[in-house]
Formats: C-alpha cells, structure tokens, sequence
C-alpha cells in the first residue's frame, strides 16, 4: 500500500513520508540527549526536551523555538552507529511549522555551512498536528553517529516550532578495544623468515 498522509496534510507530496508503525526500531534509549545542540533557540535546554520517549509523542507542554528569526538548526548526536530509517518530528502550529527540514549525517554544522553544504537528503514538511515520519533513502545514512537538522524558514510566523524528534534504525554499539602497535627502530632481517625460492642475490616481481 502507498503511503498515506495524516488528516490536514498540505504538503502535496505523495512519497515524503509514511505512516507510523509503533515503537518498532525506535532510538530514543540510543540519543545522547545531553549532548543535543540546538542553534538560534530561544532556551537552550529547549534542545533535548524535544527528544521525547515514544509514549510522549504528542506532548505539547514544551517545545523548541527559534529565537531571532524562522531559521533553527539542531544537531542530534548518537550514543553509537546508526542505519537510519526514518525521522519523526512534530511541529507548528500552522504558520510556526517548517516547510523544509534538511539532513546532514556526521556534520556538525552552523547556519553558514548548512546553507552552503550538500545536505545528505531533504523534505518538504508536512503542515498537520500530528506526528509524521519521515523514510530516508537506507543507502545514505549507513552509519550515522550524528545527525544535523536545518528548518530554515517556515510558513509564515517569525519563528519557528518543534516539539518532538524521534528516530528509527539499526542501533550498533562502538567496540572500544584497544589497537596493540608494535614499531620495529630498526628492521632487522633475522627476525624475518624469508620466503621460499628467494635470497639475497635474487629479485622477484610480482605481476
């Protein structure tokens, strides 16, 4: 089945996002919330409300705004490696929703570099009340330790609104083994066994 949009849906594309499907591969437990940044907000502790546990979706007591102008930037860290699916936000209402949200994977970026880089995937953002997620292309975000989101402008107030982030994905923890190097000062050629059908007057190519 094709995906549908949720009631109120404005933003006329028919492949931009799809529906929910519960709590299956959701990354709340695998954000570094006290690591998230927000750019241009009005509080910065703002930033990390909005990575909200899935029960809390809909909430609408806090949210994150922009401060000077409609522009937000929000940079997401993770807690390991990540195969990305899908992104999940809620926003507005109305005029104070996005029309855009631009992804970037593993850049830590301001709003110079987002206007100005190659943004991993974009979307036209969906103006409804609800909760809407968003399917990335798989092959782009292989192995996300952080993601950047850029809404810059919006449809109409002077700032902009988001309540809620969530992600969907592969989680993989970061194995920390140490890597054991031994360096030689000086190689030397007893230590070495030499192979087979070679000595010291004789070359051999391969190719």
């Amino acid at each position: 089945m094709a995906p549908q949009h949720p009631a109120g849906c404005q933003c006329g594309d028919e492949d931009a996002h799809v529906l929910l499907d519960g709590t299956l591969n959701f990354l709340y437990q695998h954000v570094d919330r006290d690591q998230v940044v927000a750019l241009n907000c009005d509080d910065p502790e703002h930033a990390k409300v909005v990575i909200r546990p899935w029960d809390q979706r809909n909430q609408d007591d806090e949210w994150l705004e922009s401060d000077a102008d409609e522009q937000l930037i929000l940079h997401i860290p993770f807690t390991g490696s990540v195969k990305l699916r899908s992104i999940l936000i809620k926003t507005g209402p109305a005029g104070y929703t996005p029309d855009k949200m631009l992804v970037f994977a593993n850049q830590l970026l301001d709003f110079d570099e987002a206007t100005s880089q190659d943004v991993t995937q974009s979307f036209d953002v969906a103006v409804t009340k609800e909760v809407v997620e968003y399917a990335v292309r798989p092959a782009k975000f292989p192995s996300v330790r952080s993601l950047t989101l850029f809404f810059p402008s919006n449809h109409g107030e002077d700032t902009t609104r988001v309540s809620f982030v969530g992600f969907k994905g592969e989680y993989s923890a970061l194995t920390r083994d140490p890597i054991i190097t031994v360096y030689e000062a000086q190689a030397n050629p007893a230590d070495h066994a030499k192979l087979p059908g070679l000595d010291t007057a004789s070359h051999s190519r391969i190719g």
